[in-house]
């Protein structure tokens, strides 16, 4: 082989060696701008659901506070229907009692 030959075939291997080398750089940098793009799209969607949970939390705390504002009022209606009951049947026995003491006492 004529020397010149030889240097062609050197600059083409150096030529394909760079371009190997060029190839593996911006495969390299697609990757990185890849992850990068991944790491930002996750933090965005987690910023997003953090933010949706929290009005969901949030409504699910107010339904709860009017659920528990209208278990108290049933609650006290109740208590005070009861003590009404309380009441009158407590005047009935102080009745019935007293009777019975008058009725002995004859």
């Amino acid at each position: 082989m004529s020397r010149e030959s030889i240097l062609r075939i050197r600059e083409a291997e150096d030529a394909a060696e760079r371009m190997i080398a060029d190839a593996k750089a911006q495969a390299q940098n697609m990757i990185d701008a890849a992850r990068n793009d991944g790491r930002a799209l996750c933090e965005r969607t987690e910023s997003e659901v953090s933010a949706e949970y929290a009005e969901k939390l949030k409504a699910l705390a107010e339904r709860a506070a009017q659920m528990q504002e209208r278990v108290d009022a049933e609650s006290r209606e109740e208590m005070t229907s009861v003590e009404g009951e309380i009441r009158l049947r407590r005047r009935s026995a102080e009745k019935i009692i007293i009777r019975g003491f008058e009725q002995k006492c004859r």
